[in-house]
């Protein structure tokens, strides 16, 4: 659907076309914008375009997982820390903040399902399991982390559509108490 660019130039020219669809996806319904559409507002040929990508979900399919892949890139703040539960979802609340737009874009063309779907893909195709998810037997830890990513991304949707009205660090300490209090109160 999206080549992998073996040139770092190749790479960012990519990554220049997606932030492209993005900006027109704000503006847009993703079912109306066309190829055409996004050669023409980032003043490419349409031969340009496919030299990255197969078709227009290709580059909304890049531009999730290449999203994805920068939080595992973004460097970590002095009073934050990876590594841990706590410190491990404040840094992707926080991610999830900063990355509103996708969000906001994926929301207005009704396409939120398609960054939870890519989101569960990546995380068991990447080998992002948790150190605690690989002692279990292989059939279960995919099973394990569909779980844990499609709960956490179906909170970062619902905190997105009510407008963020709690802070990152507030949404950690909600999940957590979440992870540590049991399911059926007695």
């Amino acid at each position: 659907m999206y080549k992998n660019c073996q040139t770092e130039q190749a790479f960012k020219r990519q990554r220049e076309l997606e932030a492209g669809l993005l900006q027109l996806m704000l503006r847009k319904n993703y079912e109306d914008i066309t190829v055409s559409d996004l050669c023409e507002y980032m003043q490419i040929p349409r031969k340009s375009f496919y030299r990255y990508f197969a078709s227009k979900d290709g580059a909304l399919y890049a531009l999730i997982d290449h999203t994805l892949a920068d939080f595992f890139q973004m460097p970590v703040p002095d009073k934050k820390t990876r590594g841990n539960a706590v410190g491990d979802l404040d840094l992707y609340f926080t991610f999830w903040y900063q990355n509103r737009t996708l969000l906001d874009a994926l929301q207005r063309s009704a396409l939120s399902g398609i960054l939870v779907e890519r989101s569960t893909n990546f995380a068991l195709q990447e080998g992002h399991l948790p150190k605690q998810f690989k002692r279990l037997r292989p059939e279960l830890q995919g099973l394990t982390m569909a779980f844990s990513v499609c709960g956490l991304m179906s909170m970062i949707l619902q905190w997105h559509r009510q407008g963020f009205l709690i802070s990152p660090d507030e949404m950690t300490r909600l999940v957590m108490d979440l992870l540590t209090t049991p399911l059926l109160g007695g």
